[in-house]
């Protein structure tokens, strides 16, 4: 019975949270959820229960005396997790239970949050029994564990080693496979809307399907119906009775999500071309006699929430096709082939063709990372440095006007939070020639998966985890880079609406009076996260490894979607943001010559830029640059159905460079690729990460990190042997190679042999009479730790102190070095 919603839920609106809480606590709660704060959101029955987790939040009521100056001030040692429980007993009646400990009567931000999570998205609410919400899993991965560092006599430890950062022994913080946004959805199932149909609609459907209708009730044909509807040859059969304009209208929807609202099936239909305008209500009335299409209430689930009434909380009724009619009809993406081997009419170059990367992005970006690692951070500007400490849902709302103020109520957007400053990419590139664009997001990816951290124990510096090799080159690097592809397509960012300005296009947005920006906080990160997985839904529903024509794929997602982009826009009167060629000139998604320079150039630069990189795309360019044609690869099918990538064919023609060598300064130098994944383990265990050399991962033999590889019990003879092994030419006496071998052995055999004491304390005597008469007369036998020598001992230090107090009780003052020395 719980997948029935109960009527209390299905006529709750967004008035019945204001009235109930009051406009200050919806407001408050209307926000939490907004930012993703609802965790763990469940129901059963009319009872709504879930976690409310408020990061630095201060109470509410000093959040809601600084939301009426303009924003939300946030404490920074406050971490708060409420579970809350609302129970929707009648109109305007609710029981409430919260962690904030408010009356059960009265409505607080806290389920003033749940109830707007309710209504902006029904379906995340899950009946099962409650597990731990993705956030909460994250968090836990997230705690940091200080590595033990056992000190005293017998340990040997190098004594120019930085201490361990406390997150370097961090995982990856592994993301599920999200299902994509696809659009307004119905308030019920297809079980509540059969239920809401008259009877002779219902019998008209049953006969369509040939299920019988004499003596059954509406309950009975509603099951009888839904019955058929699980038999995929018989809903086939429906829809081969129809008319072509109707299937290509009833896929035009299938290929747009399966719900729409009446302006935008409107639309959808006049851009394909279907039929005359008044042959559309025909059309919609087949396909809803057939049951192959209903007309319900639709609710906004990707659609932001912009204020408090429920026209804009609900879209209306709309259009869905049942996801048993979609499922049975397995309607394919159409694609315009493109052939490469065809000669061109205008005499023009052959298509330069540039691969995905697949696995060598992982290799890539443990370049970066260890290019980055100890890199002092240091910003250009002051704006670069606030956008490097203020988290991207609050960059754009302290962002002013800079210069004179703007004379048409626009601003140009400023850079997303984060992004790496001009003279951090000019370090990095000198190091690893990549692209800027691409070592933007190499370290956006790096820093989103914590790879790449800041250090802030002193001065602010990069960091990298000690497993990073591990993590992209070792043996589960296709679920790290499965991991990383979650990550970039569900972290809300507009890194790549703000990258279309290296074409030439103006992003603007619309100032208040006060020369704000109008955005609000996250809003265009939002916009470009929806845009992006819309995009890759319907990428994952084309073919895999077949050339496919750009043009007329980007013509036919104009048909389908022209407004993937600014699909939140066309709830203001006028837009917050836009694009713009020449200044003034806003580029409108409606005409398709605007919208292939601005939705067009966002889908080709997608195409060549990160699908590319993340290994999912092929692409073929013109000799000016231009994107031609694209294919994708069967590690895109992979990632699409969220499952561990397959490990790349091998090279056709192998690296002629040896995989391992020693470098003149001593330094052991490994190719960065998965393939040399057990020699570069090997070497980890006794050598220092010393940065990279050229496409390189540079290692550093030392004595500290070799007998900490002993101490953990392992022996350098496998090392020793694999430099032997591939010697070669450099196993001639005096090579780098041979003088390194030689230098290991000589560390190996003198291990043990002396040791290194640092921070004791020591006590010597003259001869050893005087030791002896010490031990007679004293506690010194006590204090003891571990005799050196008949004269040298080394004392405990809170004993030390005891010992000098007795010796001057005797008459004897000792002679006291209190002189810090690197080694005694």
């Amino acid at each position: 019975m719980d997948e029935v919603v109960p009527s209390t839920l299905q006529r709750l609106r967004a008035a019945d949270i204001i009235h109930a809480a009051g406009l200050a606590a919806a407001s408050l709660g209307q926000e939490y959820c907004r930012l993703g704060l609802v965790h763990a959101s469940r129901r059963q029955g009319a009872r709504l229960s879930g976690i409310v987790n408020v990061q630095h939040a201060p109470p509410d009521n000093e959040a809601l005396a600084t939301q009426e100056a303009g924003q939300i001030e946030h404490s920074a040692s406050e971490q708060r997790r409420y579970p809350v429980e609302v129970e929707v007993l009648a109109a305007g009646s609710w029981k409430i239970t919260c962690g904030c400990r408010t009356a059960p009567s009265t409505p607080c931000s806290h389920a003033a949050a749940l109830l707007y999570r309710w209504l902006d998205n029904p379906l995340s609410f899950s009946t099962a029994l409650p597990t731990i919400p993705e956030p909460a899993a994250a968090e836990l991965a997230s705690f940091e564990h200080e590595d033990s560092v056992s000190s005293g006599a017998g340990g040997a430890k190098s004594g120019n080693q930085d201490p361990p950062s406390p997150r370097r022994e961090r995982p990856l913080a592994r993301a599920k496979h999200i299902a994509l946004i696809r659009g307004p959805m119905p308030l019920g199932s297809v079980t509540d809307i059969l239920a809401l149909l008259p009877l002779n609609e219902l019998r008209s459907i049953a006969r369509e399907y040939e299920a019988p209708t004499s003596g059954l009730n509406k309950q009975q044909l509603a099951d009888a119906i839904l019955e058929a509807f699980k038999r995929p040859d018989v809903v086939r059969r429906v829809v081969g009775t129809l008319e072509k304009s109707q299937r290509q209208l009833l896929a035009a929807l299938v290929l747009a999500g399966g719900s729409l609202t009446d302006d935008d099936l409107r639309g959808l239909f006049e851009r394909f071309s279907l039929g005359y305008a008044n042959q559309l209500q025909a059309m919609l009335n087949t396909l809803q006699k057939k049951g192959l299409l209903f007309r319900t209430n639709l609710h906004g689930s990707s659609q932001q929430r912009l204020g408090f009434s429920g026209s804009l909380l609900d879209v209306g009724l709309g259009w869905y096709v049942p996801p048993e009619v979609r499922g049975a009809l397995h309607i394919t993406f159409p694609i315009t082939p493109f052939d490469m081997d065809a000669a061109d009419q205008r005499g023009t170059s052959a298509p330069l063709v540039q691969e995905a990367k697949g696995h060598s992005l992982l290799a890539d970006l443990l370049l970066v990372a260890r290019a980055l690692d100890g890199y002092r951070l240091e910003y250009d500007n002051d704006e670069e440095e606030a956008s490097a400490t203020l988290p991207p849902s609050d960059l754009l709302s302290t962002v002013r006007a800079a210069g004179p103020l703007p004379t048409d109520g626009s601003v140009a957007i400023p850079a997303p939070a984060r992004q790496p400053s001009s003279s951090l990419l000019a370090v990095v590139q000198d190091i690893v020639p990549r692209s800027p664009a691409f070592l933007r997001f190499a370290i956006r990816l790096l820093r989103l998966s914590d790879i790449l951290y800041k250090d802030e124990s002193g001065t602010a510096h990069l960091r990298v985890l000690s497993n990073a090799a591990q993590l992209l080159l070792g043996l589960e690097r296709g679920e790290v880079a499965r991991d990383l592809y979650s990550l970039w397509l569900m972290q809300p960012s507009y890194d790549e609406l703000f990258e279309l300005q290296e074409h030439g296009l103006r992003l603007r947005c619309r100032t208040t009076s006060l020369h704000h920006s109008a955005l609000r906080p996250g809003e265009l990160a939002l916009e470009n996260s929806e845009a992006k997985q819309t995009l890759l839904a319907l990428l994952a529903q084309a073919p895999l490894d077949q050339w496919i024509n750009f043009s007329a794929f980007a013509r036919f997602i104009y048909r389908l979607t022209p407004l993937f982009l600014q699909r939140r826009q066309r709830q203001f009167p006028s837009p917050h943001w836009w694009l713009e060629q020449e200044e003034g000139r806003p580029l409108r998604p409606a005409q398709v010559n605007d919208w292939l320079r601005a939705e067009g150039r966002y889908l080709a630069q997608l195409l060549q830029g990160p699908l590319r990189w993340l290994g999912l795309s092929d692409v073929a360019l013109s000799a000016d640059g231009k994107l031609q044609a694209f294919r994708l690869t069967s590690w895109a099918g992979a990632l699409f159905a969220g499952i561990v990538p397959l490990e790349p064919a091998a090279p056709g023609v192998p690296d002629e460079r040896p995989m391992l060598e020693v470098s003149d300064a001593g330094n052991i130098l490994i190719s960065c690729s998965p393939a040399a994944w057990a020699t570069i383990e090997l070497v980890e265990s006794f050598a220092e990460v010393a940065g990279i050399d050229g496409d390189r991962l540079r290692y550093r033999p030392a004595p500290g990190s070799l007998g900490e590889a002993l101490n953990r019990g392992q022996h350098p003879s496998a090392l020793i042997e694999l430099l032997r092994a591939q010697a070669g030419s450099e196993a001639l006496p005096g090579s780098p190679r041979a003088r390194l071998v030689a230098q290991l052995e000589r560390w190996q055999a003198s291990y043990g042999q002396v040791r290194l004491y640092t921070g004791v304390t020591l006590l010597e005597t003259a001869d050893t009479l005087v030791m002896r008469e010490l031990s007679t007369t004293t506690s010194l036998d006590e204090q003891v730790v571990r005799p050196l020598h008949a004269t040298l001992a080394i004392l405990k230090k809170p004993g030390a102190g005891a010992l000098i107090e007795d010796l001057k009780r005797r008459g004897q003052v000792p002679l006291l070095h209190e002189e810090a020395y690197g080694t005694e």
